[in-house]
């Protein structure tokens, strides 16, 4: 049998899956509601493609050391509809207006996430706006093969494991190619986002789903982290708290919720194998304070040729500045680091598998000192 990437280690990136030439690879959700790959050892003829395509045992390097910018779109309605600087979706209409598609995460009608293909500008708004949790590729990769074979230019986006797992699947560069990551915490789990999006149902609208979710909305601003999660019902019956309020988000950020291949993630680093890298400029405003309006400013690493010629294609529809790569990991250390191990890990997803998902706000509380342990510890702390 084929020896894939550690459960522990991998992404559920879904290349062995795809480069299967017999289709006895298939990708099922685990305890925690993460996909990893199946081997039906009935089917499997031993090949060894998917040891050979896997990207967290044979990574892909790039060796060229990007271009950084702090960027924002000129269309300021877009601007406020995009997580950051809105600079995603003049790179996807450039490429749709080469006749390319462009492929993204999307929420369903259930609010799950999975990749999309777009071909239009009126569908782009689907693409927008950060979806916190691991999206489902399904036949994705097949699918970006087949355009490019047909000759289109063809634009992915996803968190750089998928992205390079893309590459490793394709095996080859496609100049009509165009690949954007993303400065990634890690991949929250889909079991985790359909129990809050469930509980969150229950609570705000008697268990009917919203009509829609914004999870970076700019209602509260942007600037020092000041962006909201948005929940609208309609009829004006909306949830909205600020993300250092909300529950699933400090199950995120606290890696609660994680991969575990996210703790050790093997496609982080200034260099990647996309042509650009996305992210917000998280302390651009101590940095650059005059590319800071509170309303979203994008990190843009350009790492190829080609997103060197996307780039210059849509200089004029950006208001940027050159900054040092050090300026954008200062207060992005994500760029550079794997999500730290959380202890409750085990225990939050004990609660979510058990349908109990608001019962992991105790895993925030601080525990009260009385007074005499006080005391206590600080005669221990003059004794030493």
């Amino acid at each position: 049998m084929p020896t894939l990437a550690k459960k522990e280690y991998c992404t559920g990136c879904t290349a062995c899956e795809a480069v299967c030439p017999k289709g006895c690879i298939s990708m099922q959700g685990d305890e925690y509601g993460f996909l990893h790959p199946v081997i039906d050892a009935e089917k499997c003829i031993n090949c060894g493609m998917c040891e050979k395509t896997c990207p967290v045992n044979h990574p892909l390097k790039n060796e060229n050391e990007p271009k950084a910018y702090a960027a924002f779109i000129k269309d300021e309605a877009v601007r406020m509809e995009s997580s950051s600087g809105g600079v995603f979706t003049e790179i996807a209409k450039a490429v749709l207006s080469d006749g390319g598609v462009v492929f993204g995460a999307a929420y369903n009608e259930k609010f799950e996430v999975e990749h999309i293909v777009v071909e239009n500008e009126a569908e782009l708004y689907k693409l927008r706006g950060a979806k916190y949790v691991q999206s489902r590729l399904n036949n994705t990769f097949k699918d970006v093969k087949k355009y490019l074979d047909e000759g289109k230019c063809v634009l992915f986006s996803g968190t750089p494991c998928q992205v390079g797992g893309l590459k490793a699947f394709l095996k080859k560069d496609y100049d009509k190619l165009i690949t954007v990551d993303f400065i990634c915490h890690s991949v929250p789990s889909p079991l985790a986002w359909s129990e809050y999006v469930k509980y969150r149902s229950e609570i705000d609208n008697g268990g009917k789903l919203p009509e829609k979710i914004d999870l970076r909305s700019k209602k509260t601003g942007w600037s020092r982290y000041q962006y909201s999660n948005l929940f609208e019902y309609g009829k004006d019956k909306t949830h909205e708290a600020k993300s250092s309020e909300s529950l699933y988000m400090k199950l995120f950020v606290g890696g609660n919720i994680c991969r575990e291949s996210c703790e050790n993630c093997k496609f982080k680093g200034y260099s990647r194998v996309s042509d650009l890298t996305l992210g917000d400029f998280w302390g651009i405003w101590d940095i650059h304070p005059e590319m800071d309006d509170n309303k979203g400013t994008s990190a843009l690493l350009i790492q190829s040729e080609k997103g060197e010629r996307v780039f210059s294609r849509i200089t004029d529809k950006l208001t940027a500045k050159s900054v040092t790569l050090e300026e954008v990991s200062l207060q992005n250390s994500a760029i550079l680091k794997s999500t730290a191990p959380n202890k409750k890990r085990d225990e939050a997803f004990k609660l979510i598998r058990e349908g109990k998902i608001s019962e992991c706000s105790k895993l925030f509380t601080v525990p009260k000192v009385s007074f005499m342990d006080k005391l206590k510890n600080r005669i221990r702390s003059i004794i030493k």
